[in-house]
């Protein structure tokens, strides 16, 4: 019986391993042209900061630059204060993200671990911020900063960000809560206090969810166009995301396309470093805020 069945069960199986070859093969072309078609902007823009400007635009696609030139980062510098613009995205970006980070990890330990009246709905006022758009805190923050003097002042700009923590505080609770009970019990049993035991025991223990808040934190900060346009009136007060603005209204005229894209260039480098140095632990944050609720 066994030598009947052989020959009918072995086509059946080299086609399916065949059938999944193929699938696999389909999978990966897909991916790769979706990578492809992500990549060409960046590659066009890096492309774009070696050109001479009689090489920007031109009838036939040209990629690669004929005559490379590296002319076009000095030039940035020289026509905008870009430099004054990288470095106020730069201490907007880090005080921004230090601020959540300040606020997010004892708020999420205590939607996580600590036991008072009014937890649920107290989280779920937190989370509901989320549905508030945006557009809808620019008056009233606005006329909050123009009171305090802080127009044309990182501050305008640092403060009103700090109360966009709700999805970081998720994210940092579901975290914590996958940490076993039993180690912040026995922290407990031997007298470390609340702050200690998220000092101590609470925050080693989360660090690749605290690497993606971080992670996230700057980007959203590095990359905010309207407030900070709203906010920051003068030329080097100015961050890298709305002085990009003010080279795109002069390039048509003054064929700055080539610096623009340099300055481009360089406003992509811190985020893909920090990209770079916390890829791992994103991908496990994740995974595992998902596997307790």
């Amino acid at each position: 019986m066994a030598s009947l069945a052989r020959p009918v069960v072995e086509p059946q199986v080299a086609a399916a391993r065949r059938t999944g070859r193929l699938g696999r093969g389909a999978a990966h072309v897909v991916v790769i042209l979706l990578c492809a078609l992500t990549l060409f902007p960046m590659l066009w823009m890096l492309s774009t900061s070696f050109k001479v400007p009689t090489e920007v635009f031109t009838q036939d696609i040209q990629i690669l630059p004929r005559t490379p030139t590296f002319s076009n980062f000095p030039d940035a510098f020289r026509y905008f204060p870009v430099a004054y613009w990288f470095w106020q995205s730069l201490f907007i970006s880090v005080a921004t993200t230090v601020g959540k980070l300040a606020i997010s990890i004892p708020a999420a330990y205590a939607f996580a671990r600590l036991r008072f009246r009014g937890n649920t709905v107290c989280f779920a006022a937190v989370l509901g911020t989320m549905i508030v758009p945006a557009a809808v805190t620019y008056v009233p923050n606005y006329v909050l900063v123009s009171r305090l003097e802080w127009i044309n002042t990182s501050w305008g700009v640092i403060v009103p960000s700090l109360a966009s923590c709700a999805f970081y505080i998720f994210l940092l609770r579901q975290y914590i809560r996958t940490l076993p009970q039993e180690i912040l019990d026995a922290a407990k049993i031997d007298g470390a206090s609340t702050w200690k035991t998220l000092w101590y025991i609470v925050l080693p223990n989360i660090r690749p969810a605290i690497a993606v808040v971080t992670i996230l934190s700057f980007l959203h900060s590095w990359n905010q166009y309207t407030w900070p346009l709203l906010v920051l009136d003068d030329m080097k007060s100015k961050t890298l995301a709305v002085g990009m603005q003010v080279f795109a209204s002069n390039s048509e005229s003054a064929q700055l396309w080539g610096p623009m894209m340099a300055t481009a260039v360089l406003a992509t480098v811190p985020p893909l470093l920090l990209y770079a140095m916390a890829q791992k632990q994103i991908i496990s944050t994740f995974v595992n805020s998902g596997m307790k609720g």
